[in-house]
């Protein structure tokens, strides 16, 4: 009898101090999504302050006053903003077909198949990872002009999608961590590998597919130093490059007189910024979950 009220006790002490821990845990939570929103948040609110409002209150996250001074500045400075917005989706997408699609089929081939020095290929490709790529910015550079592939978006969709080492892996990593005997029994039903590979493997494998493709969607969208040494017209930038192009000039001289005296040069940079930041933070927050699911499922498990 003792022994069964002592037992209750501890576990009700154990109930008490697993409620005290989970609220901590919240708290901490909480605490470190704060630190990390405040930023952005405040980013978001500098965006509706005029000149006024930031000179006196540049550091309120909370405008006393909105304003939409800077966003009638970017879009009357930015006047290709609809071109350079179609040429980052138009890389951004371009580069994820063309990326997941090969990444696919080489992390397919790595993880089943069996072939002379896979696994020396497979190493040396893991070495390549850590390979900047602006390291060799100059030879991409001279490559690009020499196959006419420079000032084209289609030269870029190659160039980024061509960054395989990292998507292999991963499709490598979700591959193998589908059950062999779904493939088997396929292949006693008289499928072919390529059968096996589309109705079974890859559906299976789906959420390596999203990690990739997130992860290519972000980088191509925020890249900015391969996209600017490679393309030169204006018709051909993306939104990264053509915002960077507008910070670099003097606001006394890009400004039209309408608006010089009514808006912050750092708030109009806070609007550009959010603005070219905008459909990344989409795009992620659409996928985010499936994103996590391909992380949980075995993508990235070694």
């Amino acid at each position: 009898m003792t022994t069964r009220i002592l037992s209750r006790r501890s576990l009700r002490r154990f109930a008490r101090w697993w409620q005290v821990e989970s609220m901590w845990s919240h708290v901490v939570m909480i605490l470190v999504l704060f630190i990390i929103f405040v930023p952005l948040i405040w980013m978001v609110m500098t965006t509706f302050k005029d000149r006024l409002e930031f000179a006196e209150h540049s550091q309120r996250l909370i405008p006393t006053s909105f304003s939409l001074v800077n966003y009638e500045y970017m879009f009357t400075s930015i006047r290709n903003l609809p071109i350079y917005m179609r040429n980052s989706f138009i890389l951004a997408f371009g580069t994820v077909a063309l990326q997941t699609f090969c990444a696919a089929l080489a992390g397919y081939a790595f993880a089943r198949m069996r072939f002379r020095f896979r696994d020396l290929i497979f190493l040396g490709m893991i070495v390549s990872m850590f390979i900047p790529r602006a390291g060799g910015l100059m030879a991409l550079y001279e490559l690009m002009t020499f196959l006419k592939l420079r000032n084209s978006l289609l030269g870029l969709i190659l160039l980024f999608a061509s960054g395989l080492p990292v998507p292999i892996f991963i499709m490598r990593q979700s591959f193998m961590a589908v059950p062999p005997e779904l493939e088997d029994a396929a292949l006693i039903d008289g499928a072919n590998w390529l059968q096996v590979f589309s109705r079974v493997a890859l559906p299976v494998a789906s959420g390596g597919l999203l990690v990739v493709a997130t992860l290519s969607f972000i980088g191509v969208w925020s890249d900015y130093l391969v996209t600017f040494t490679l393309i030169d017209r204006d018709t051909q930038m993306t939104i990264s490059v053509g915002i960077r192009k507008l910070l670099a000039t003097t606001y006394e001289t890009a400004v039209s007189p309408r608006f010089r005296g009514k808006f912050a040069g750092e708030a109009a940079d806070c609007t550009m910024l959010l603005t070219a930041a905008l459909p990344v933070i989409i795009f992620y927050a659409i996928l985010q979950r499936w994103f996590m699911r391909g992380l949980m499922e075995g993508a990235l498990k070694f």
